[in-house]
């Protein structure tokens, strides 16, 4: 079962400078960040690799919604992309169409916990508008992943 979640904007505080392993997502990424996505997710998120490539095009694209350049991040670790967030503006699933919406965040499961998600997270915050509601869904057995989001100010939406 998913849970969605959001954070008014006005709650976030900002966490300072943004972090030199930190970038724009780019079209050049493209394939790179389809293969962390594969590897990141559990067995049957998607069916291969290209999928996974097709998924990631699909969003830079405008599929799930306005691709927001600003808020579209990698974080590299040894010039490889070891972790993605994704944000759009106006995702097309009814219940979150106003928000800025985190549509993944998924980090290589060699370099979870180690603050990547948290650093992606913070710094795509820091670039929403000051007057955006921000949503996201998550697996609701996914403990880490709420508790992160929680301890940012996400609460569970009604």
């Amino acid at each position: 079962m998913q849970l969605t979640m959001t954070l008014p904007r006005r709650e976030y505080v900002s966490q300072g400078a943004i972090p030199q392993e930190v970038r724009s997502l780019t079209e050049q990424d493209v394939t790179a960040v389809g293969r962390l996505y594969f590897e990141s997710y559990p067995p049957g998120t998607v069916e291969d690799e290209m999928e996974a490539i097709a998924d990631i095009s699909a969003a830079l694209n405008g599929e799930y919604g306005i691709f927001l350049p600003d808020q579209n991040l990698v974080y590299e670790h040894d010039n490889e992309i070891v972790g993605c967030i994704m944000v759009v503006d106006s995702p097309p699933w009814d219940d979150v169409a106003e928000q800025i919406f985190v549509i993944d965040l998924f980090v290589h499961p060699d370099h979870r916990g180690e603050g990547i998600g948290r650093t992606l997270l913070s710094t795509a915050l820091e670039r929403v508008p000051y007057d955006r509601i921000i949503g996201l869904r998550v697996e609701s057995e996914n403990s880490a992943a709420i508790a992160l989001y929680t301890s940012i100010g996400f609460t569970q939406a009604n």
